[in-house]
């Protein structure tokens, strides 16, 4: 992987820059991801957070998810187009 990799949603308004390589990167095709992705799968990549740098002014908002796991989840979508970010 090149030293930075930035990426975002296609709406452009949040971006963000990943500083490291993720730790794991996979494809979940359980019931609440293809839900809460409104696709056949979530694809997850795992980083620290101190190793993500958010570029712009635009910040992802946190959406909490129904509480079909234990400590419930929070994702984090775009304000413009609520995809996951």
């Amino acid at each position: 992987m090149a030293s930075t990799l930035d990426g975002g949603r296609a709406c452009g308004s949040v971006r963000y820059r990943l500083e490291d390589e993720p730790i794991v990167v996979h494809c979940c095709h359980c019931r609440f991801c293809q839900r809460m992705s409104g696709s056949a799968f979530g694809l997850n990549a795992m980083i620290e957070t101190e190793r993500v740098t958010l570029l712009g002014r635009t910040l992802p908002e946190p959406v909490p998810t129904p509480p079909t796991h234990p400590k419930g989840q929070v994702w984090y979508r775009c304000p413009s187009c609520q995809v996951s970010v």
